[in-house]
Order: C-alpha cells, then sequence, then structure tokens
C-alpha cells in the first residue's frame, strides 16, 4: 500500500534530530521502536501521522493484528476522513476474526465515507487528485455497504427484520440507488405484519416512482377501499388491472407464481371495483365487474361467496330475478358470514 504521509520536520529541531537518528538504524526493530517513541514523544507533531503509518503498516505485514489496530485507530484519530487506515482497520479485524471489531470499523468506514463524499474539492491540483481518488473510493466502499444491507433485507424470511434492516439503510442513506426495491420489501414486510397504515404511506410513495407497480396499486386500492374513497378506488383498481394485463413477468419470479398473482390481483381490483358500485346502486356496472372477478377468484371460498352474494342483490336490483336466485343458490352452498343472509334474501324473492 503507498505510503500517504509525508515528513514535514524541521531538521535543526529535536523532532528532525530524532527523525534523522531513526534513519541511521539498520536494524527494522530497532527502527519501529523508535518510531513508536516518536509518537509517544512529540504527539502533536505533523509528522506522528507519517510515523503510525509506518507502524500500522509493518504490524499488517508481521501479521499482529492487535498493534495494527491500535496504531490504525491513533491515525483515524488525527486524520479524520483517512478512508485508507479504517479499510486496512477492517482488514486487520477481520484476519483477527474478531467480529465485533469488524462492525465497529464498518460502521465506521461508512461515517467516514460520507464525510469524504460531501467534503468540498480542494483547489490546489494535487490535493484535487488526491480528493478525487478518496471520493472514488467512498463512492465505492457506500455502494457495496448499502448493497450488503439491502441484499440481507431481501433474503430475510423475517418481515421485521426486513423493516429494522432497510431502516439502516434508509438511514445510512435516504437516497441509496436500492430505494425503489427496498421500498417493494418495506410494502409487503409492513402488510406480513398488519401495519395498513405504513403499507399504505410506502405504496404511495412508490407510486410516486413507479407508476405500474402491482403491489403498490393493490395496496392504494384497497386501502381507498376502507376509507370509502370510491373514485381512488376505482381508478387504482381499474389501474392494476390495466397493469397486471399488459405487464411481463420478472425474470425472478416462476412462471406459475406470476400466474396466480395475476389472477388474484386482476380478480381482487375487479372485486373492489364492484364492490364500489354496489355502494353507488350502479347495478349494471357491478354485475359486469363481479362477473369478471368470480372465475379469477374461485379458488377462495370467502371470495367467492362474498362475489355470489353481491351478483344475487345487483341482479335482484335490476329485477333479473332468476339470476339472482342462481347466485344466491351459490352462495348458500359455501360455508361463510354471507350464507345465512343469502337463505333470508332468496327466500324473500320466492316470496315476492
Amino acid at each position: 500500500m503507498a505510503q500517504r504521509y509525508s515528513v514535514a520536520v524541521d531538521p535543526d529541531s529535536k523532532e528532525g534530530q530524532f527523525l534523522d537518528f531513526l534513519k541511521l538504524q539498520d536494524e527494522e526493530s530497532s527502527r519501529l521502536s523508535l518510531l513508536e517513541q516518536f509518537t509517544q514523544r512529540f504527539p502533536k507533531h505533523p509528522a506522528v501521522s507519517w510515523a503510525y503509518e509506518q507502524l500500522q503498516l509493518a504490524a499488517m505485514e508481521a501479521g499482529q493484528w492487535d498493534r495494527a489496530l491500535t496504531f490504525g485507530e491513533k491515525l483515524v484519530q488525527i486524520n479524520p476522513n483517512d478512508i485508507d487506515t479504517a479499510q486496512l482497520n477492517i482488514k486487520a479485524a477481520e484476519s483477527k476474526g474478531d467480529a465485533t471489531t469488524v462492525k465497529l470499523w464498518t460502521d465506521c468506514m461508512m461515517v467516514i465515507a460520507q464525510r469524504v463524499l460531501e467534503s468540498p474539492p480542494p483547489k490546489d491540483p494535487e490535493a484535487l487528485e488526491e480528493w478525487k481518488k478518496r471520493t472514488a473510493l467512498a463512492a465505492q466502499y457506500a455502494a457495496q455497504d448499502e448493497y450488503a444491507i439491502y441484499k440481507k433485507a431481501l433474503q430475510s424470511g423475517d418481515p421485521r427484520a426486513q423493516i429494522k434492516l432497510l431502516d439502516e439503510l434508509l438511514k445510512k442513506n435516504p437516497d441509496t440507488a436500492y430505494l425503489p426495491p427496498a421500498l417493494v420489501i418495506y410494502l409487503n414486510a409492513y402488510r406480513a405484519t398488519g401495519d395498513s397504515r405504513n403499507a399504505l404511506l410506502t405504496a404511495e410513495r412508490i407510486l410516486t416512482i413507479d407508476r405500474s407497480s402491482e403491489d403498490a396499486l393493490y395496496t392504494v386500492a384497497e386501502g381507498n377501499l376502507q376509507r370509502g374513497a370510491s373514485d381512488k378506488v376505482l381508478g387504482y383498481s381499474a389501474k392494476l388491472i390495466e397493469v397486471m394485463n399488459t405487464k411481463k413477468k420478472p425474470a425472478i419470479v416462476r412462471q406459475e407464481d406470476w400466474d396466480k398473482k395475476k389472477a388474484y390481483y386482476t380478480g381482487t381490483a375487479y372485486w373492489m371495483i364492484g364492490n364500489t358500485y354496489i355502494n353507488q346502486n350502479r347495478f349494471g356496472q357491478a354485475d359486469s365487474a363481479l362477473r369478471a372477478a368470480l372465475p379469477l377468484l374461485r379458488h377462495s371460498h370467502q371470495s367467492s361467496a362474498a362475489i355470489l352474494f353481491y351478483l344475487g342483490w345487483a341482479n335482484y336490483k335490476m329485477e333479473n330475478f332468476p339470476e339472482a336466485v342462481r347466485f344466491y343458490k351459490q352462495c348458500m352452498a359455501i360455508g361463510s358470514q354471507y350464507q345465512e343472509q343469502a337463505i333470508k334474501n332468496l327466500t324473500v324473492i320466492r316470496n315476492e
């Protein structure tokens, strides 16, 4: 590793005389011992950074990981933006097998990288070149660190752990390149934990970035259905149907899983439209939407029962009694919360 610090010292000063004596040493051990003495005797001198750098590199070469970490820590204390030394400290901790210290310096590295990225470019041409190198390394490390956190969240099967990891990611960098896919993980994690409020807020945020996100469209349509915001339900549900009919299967998703998702999201969108039209007494439009939903949600007894019940109601209100009877009979055959009311409604129709 190239040396980053130079020796600028008055040769007639005590420090200069000490370093001249150091240069006369033939044995490496004597030289290193004197270097360490220099840091202790002249801790405020500018050349002390150079001394700590020499000591750390020698310790790294000798596999003396504790000493390497000690000297590296001193060097970073003096030069808070020294990203190269922080990188060496991580390497020393990894070589030592000390996971706690690796984590400590990894976190420290991220702070340093952020400081470096935020530092203004110097006017001096030589310093500018060094700044560019440090900035490039900081950007590379920040991206690697962010990806590591994002990947961990992606692979985690625990929704609460995913939320915690992504909170950490956005705390490090709110504008991370992984924000769009991270928001989708957030959304599904909030849905899995039953946090409908944050799920809705996240879905709305996703739609400002990607208007074709089926997960966000589904969540926003469902959230507005619960709020009774009819126009939004109709708009988002119609958009969800359009997206599911035109969007290509993502490469990482199995065809079988995509087909199931497509049927469920499309069917639910039609169901939400039909439900909204029922509440608006627009029974003809409700009938069309609910008929479209029924074959797509047949696999769910509860969904089928709800659709059949409201199809019976829509057709009854349109005085299409044979169809109303047919749908209520099918609803009666399914054990659900609608079963008892379907029997009562069927009795009313027969009496009329």
